[in-house]
């Protein structure tokens, strides 16, 4: 795959969509046969990532949220399927004129993507946010083309450090300024005046100890941890053919305590340290909150993906930005006011996608898990057909 951009443009680019074999019918057929698989694809997708917590959260459900829940998980499907269907019609209709490498799939990419980002609800255009930069931090950092990446791709510790410095990031921002970036540990509360200090067991919690407050946290982790743990068990790739004996046995090769331990140790450092300080450091919350913040993120100790790590920078930042919106917020510098309310994550986002899925179809070594299996899905699989279709084809031109 390393020559793949040069053989594209010495053969590929001169064949129509049938000689390369990325379909056999007329494109116009194409259209028509493969949208009921593109519905497929992206509902099936986005089911266990957007239905999740009905699962989790099952005791605390009721009408409104199940609903809620299922709206979401309809539009983020509805919106991959828009993707994927608009990128997969610009290819083939670009192939009728000038025709480059970056015609190939980064253009429609970027055209598909910006054409629909605008017409999604604020949360689904978040989530598809997030996913996109997240798999394009993990591509930045496989590629190692600078310093700074290879030094983070070769470090754990180093790794870690980020990491534990983006969850402080992350759970001071919903502490002092109510930021709404979705992460793996609730923050705690800010403490409340209470008039009689001697009964106070704790100004994090007044009406229990440290130890059961401790309890309770590790425990609903534990088995958030255990659950999703479980599910990924689950739902990993167990060939259907085998027999349930084999099943059996690949669903325990497959469990790992993975989730359970990053849970468990993260909310257990986390709320035993503020309590901790809270008590010998009375009057110090915020600093206390942000060391405590900040010594969680140690608990990536016991997760290192990339993956993982990535998903901390993306919100981290986000955060920070949110911080700086909030503090700005009546600024009378003009440039500054427009520069805080233009959508940068919306700019953004297509040439995410667009690098995403160039990559994925040219330089699936570079290419993250979670950035091909969104690729796939929301395209119905087109970079798969694209790579196969581009070793067949070298091979026949080295047999001859």
């Amino acid at each position: 795959m390393v020559g793949m951009s040069k053989f594209f443009e010495e053969h590929a680019k001169h064949m129509s969509c049938q000689a390369l074999g990325i379909h056999s019918e007329p494109c116009l057929e194409h259209f028509l046969r493969d949208m009921p698989k593109y519905v497929t694809s992206n509902f099936k997708y986005f089911a266990p990532l957007c239905l999740l917590p009905i699962v989790i959260d099952w005791r605390n459900l009721n009408k409104k949220k199940i609903r809620q829940r299922l709206e979401y998980y309809f539009h983020c499907s509805t919106m991959g399927v828009t993707i994927g269907y608009i990128i997969n019609c610009l290819i083939c209709l670009m192939r009728k004129g000038r025709f480059g490498i970056y015609h190939f799939v980064f253009i429609p990419s970027f055209i598909g993507s910006a054409s629909v980002h605008f017409l999604a609800s604020a949360r689904v255009i978040e989530f598809f946010e997030t996913s996109i930069f997240q798999c394009n931090i993990e591509t930045f950092l496989l590629m190692k083309k600078f310093l700074i990446s290879r030094l983070i791709f070769d470090s754990k510790i180093l790794q870690t450090y980020i990491f534990m410095i983006s969850s402080a990031i992350i759970l001071q921002g919903k502490l002092l300024y109510n930021t709404k970036e979705f992460w793996i540990l609730e923050s705690n509360s800010q403490p409340k005046e209470i008039e009689n200090q001697e009964n106070c067991k704790c100004q994090l919690h007044p009406n229990m100890g440290c130890q059961q407050y401790l309890y309770q946290g590790v425990k609903k982790y534990f088995l958030l941890g255990l659950t999703l743990d479980i599910l990924k068990s689950v739902i990993s790739t167990v060939s259907a053919k085998r027999s349930s004996q084999s099943k059996r046995l690949d669903l325990i090769k497959n469990f790992q305590i993975r989730s359970l331990a990053l849970f468990t140790v993260n909310v257990g450092v986390y709320r035993f340290t503020h309590c901790f300080l809270n008590k010998y450091i009375p009057g110090c919350n915020s600093l206390n909150h942000l060391l405590s913040s900040f010594l969680a993120g140690v608990c990536y100790t016991f997760y290192p993906q990339k993956q993982l790590f990535a998903f901390a920078v993306v919100h981290a930042i986000r955060t920070l930005w949110s911080i700086i919106q909030i503090e700005n917020a009546n600024t009378k510098n003009t440039f500054l006011r427009r520069l805080l309310h233009a959508p940068i994550g919306r700019i953004l986002f297509p040439f995410g996608v667009a690098h995403l899925v160039h990559i994925d179809c040219l330089k699936p070594e570079y290419s993250s898990i979670l950035g091909s299996a969104i690729t796939n899905a929301i395209t119905n699989k087109y970079p798969v057909t694209i790579r196969r279709q581009m070793d067949l084809l070298r091979q026949k031109l080295a047999a001859k």
